[in-house]
């Protein structure tokens, strides 16, 4: 059994998994909870061909190495070289194979671990984890990520109409495990014209003969995607479906992680093993003298699956499409249309939330312009942007209306209005959502159904604290809103990787300080000139590096700044994406900036910031707005305004000139311990 305190050291992680895309997708709450136990550790995994996919677009593996199985001794002694050489701390190996036993790492999962008990697949592989970690239960939620954008074809398919939508997925790898396509063709037809379902066929490129046989022998109209999306397009296509129609193959494995209410049509495998495991699926079949046989060939020409009827099968689908004795899952919209920093500021809430509520489907409504922040990110599963600029596509009436027509179509029960605003109270009650929850004092709160009294403009607390009372309408716990870790996707840190290794070829271990000069306000910004001296005193004092970041629109700042600070200063302005300043300020030891987003970002990715606040008026000062945390710094003058006028400042913002070079400097050399 591995120790509490053996954790920490645990950086560097290889899982071993099986083959097949069914048999890897079934392996994934090992995943879930390596993640949960080591959040900080690099994930390595080690898959057949046909699995790889599950995890090549996911940016929480750090890599993929594909093994095939039949492959020459050669290479197999190759692929044990290269593991031992990457000195793993922990192997779980899944298929007891003697990588897990040759790959000299600190910590293994047994590589005889036996049990005599029938039980699902799923949870056998879990359980290979209990003399490491001895968790309580298998996770719930899923591993699978869904998150990457909507491919072009499945967004048209999914957008062009409001009718339930079932997908089936007639194929498999054994002929043995297949309904008759007469049997499909029938079942697909009753639901498509009886129950008023739309009908698409999806699967890999294998299965494409079956659903042509299905295809041509219905009479309804049906869509066929088979072998013409990828992996992640698949689930993309099985989470947006009302009802997934199965074999025992992978897409019920899929549909089942992805808690998709599934009915799988079962032969000669076992259910209890193979079958679905969320209590809104189903299955079917014919319990015969020989079933589950579970062998390769039958004496008994398949009649375990001829015998099995569509007009019995088509009962259970709609028991299944009505959700009958299936608790529902709530579809909760949390809406923050404001800057960076106020959305990172929203997290520690949207945590609430999910922990609240599990199950939940959550979405958030953002801005386009920080839509990145929020896409990929494990508490979401649909981050809606939207565009009212005076050139988006949302604007009114018609692009809005169009707009509101997409949230009314996704029926959620619950809004949370994280900031008062009259597009963020409209959207929600247009939109016919009939629970809206926000904060009372705005003079669009006859648009909620539950308002909390706002004391934001007091800043006696922090703004995630603010934020957390709305979401606390709903039940969740009391105590600190503390930020969840942001996570940094490894396209990005590897961009940041040759980005710094392009500027300065064998400077891969410098020590950084970030700055950020820039601020959406002029009563935000620190004079250019201090900030100028500032980097000289580093420069000249302390051993690290400086880069400079921020938008666009602050690349003149950061340009005079570049120049006064020489060779030594790498100026990356305007040339990062969220992300990658995500894993580019996770690299820095410190960020010194104004009060602004990229203030949160550092945060969250565990990077102390050094903050300098102007503005020292309630609801403005650094109470509300620093950075969520241990280890942060900040640094505020009070000049003696009865009102600070913000921006319209008539004395010059002497707030922030009041604050030295020399008092910026000390604090950060306590920072980076010198």
């Amino acid at each position: 059994m591995m120790r509490p305190e053996d954790r920490d050291g645990v950086q560097k992680i290889l899982v071993v998994t099986l083959s097949n895309l069914g048999d890897v997708v079934l392996t994934l709450p090992v995943f879930q909870s390596l993640r949960r136990a080591f959040p900080g550790a690099r994930l390595h995994v080690v898959v057949g061909p046909a699995g790889a996919e599950v995890f090549t677009q996911d940016p929480r593996i750090d890599r993929v190495v594909v093994y095939d199985k039949k492959g020459g001794w050669s290479g197999k002694l190759g692929l044990l070289r290269r593991i031992r050489a990457e000195r793993y701390d922990l192997v779980v190996d899944l298929r007891k194979s003697l990588f897990g036993l040759l790959a000299g790492a600190r910590f293994r999962n047994p590589v005889f671990f036996f049990s005599r008990s029938k039980k699902h697949r799923a949870l056998r592989h879990w359980k290979s984890l209990k003399p490491i970690l001895n968790e309580p239960s298998i996770p719930e939620e899923s591993f699978l990520r869904t998150d990457f954008g909507v491919s072009p074809l499945i967004a048209e398919a999914l957008s062009s109409s409001d009718r339930r939508l079932v997908v089936a997925c007639v194929g498999s790898k054994s002929d043995l495990k297949k309904w008759p396509a007469a049997s499909y063709a029938r079942l697909l037809d009753r639901l498509a014209s009886e129950s008023d379902c739309r009908i698409f066929l999806a699967g890999g490129a294998e299965d494409k003969k079956d659903s042509q046989a299905v295809a041509e022998l219905m009479k309804q109209p049906v869509t066929d995607l088979t072998g013409g999306t990828t992996f992640v397009g698949l689930c993309q296509l099985l989470r947006a479906a009302d009802l997934v129609v199965t074999n025992d193959s992978a897409p019920l494995h899929v549909a089942d992680s992805l808690r998709v209410p599934a009915l799988a049509v079962f032969g000669p495998t076992d259910p209890v093993k193979y079958g679905p495991r969320f209590h809104g699926s189903a299955v079917a079949r014919r319990v015969l003298f020989c079933a589950p046989c579970e062998r390769a060939q039958c004496r008994f020409h398949h009649e375990c699956m001829k015998e099995l009827g569509a007009d019995e099968v088509y009962r259970q689908a709609v028991r299944v499409l009505e959700g009958e004795g299936r608790p529902h899952r709530p579809r909760i919209l949390a809406v923050r249309l404001d800057r960076i920093g106020d959305v990172l500021l929203s997290l520690p809430a949207l945590a609430i939330l999910r922990r609240r509520f599990p199950d939940a489907w959550i979405s958030v409504m953002v801005r386009p312009s920080t839509r990145e922040i929020l896409e990929g990110h494990p508490l979401i599963d649909e981050v809606i942007p939207y565009d009212y600029s005076p050139e988006g596509r949302d604007r009114f009436p018609l692009g809005y209306l169009r707009f509101l027509r997409g949230i009314a179509k996704r029926r959620f029960d619950i809004a949370c209005v994280l900031r008062p605003g009259v597009r963020s109270h409209l959207a929600p009650f247009l939109a016919g959502i009939p629970r809206r929850v926000g904060f009372r004092r705005c003079g669009w709160r006859f648009f909620l159904t539950q308002t909390v009294s706002d004391r934001r403009h007091e800043g006696l607390r922090h703004e995630s604290e603010y934020t957390a009372d709305v979401v606390r309408q709903f039940g969740g716990e009391e105590g600190p809103a503390d930020l969840p870790p942001y996570p940094v996707f490894s396209e990005s840190d590897q961009s940041i990787s040759g980005l710094l290794s392009e500027e300065r070829p064998g400077q891969g271990h410098e020590r950084l300080i970030a700055f950020h000069a820039g601020a959406s306000c002029p009563s935000k910004r620190w004079p250019k000139e201090s900030f100028a001296w500032l980097g000289k005193a580093v420069l000249a004092g302390l051993p690290h590096r400086l880069v400079l970041i921020g938008g666009g629109r602050e690349r003149e700042t950061s340009e005079f700044l570049k120049a006064e600070w020489g060779a030594r200063a790498l100026d990356l302005t305007g040339r990062l994406n969220l992300r990658e300043s995500a894993a580019l300020l996770k690299r820095c030891e410190v960020l010194v900036s104004n009060d602004s987003g990229p203030v949160h970002l550092a945060a969250a990715v565990g990077t102390r910031t050094l903050t300098i606040f102007g503005r020292n008026q309630d609801g403005l000062s650094r109470r509300r707005w620093r950075a969520l945390g241990a280890g942060h710094e900040t640094i505020q003058k009070d000049v003696g305004c009865v009102v600070c006028l913000a921006h319209r400042c008539s004395i010059g913002f002497e707030c922030l000139k009041a604050i030295s070079v020399e008092e910026v400097f000390e604090r950060l050399k306590q920072m980076v311990g010198k």
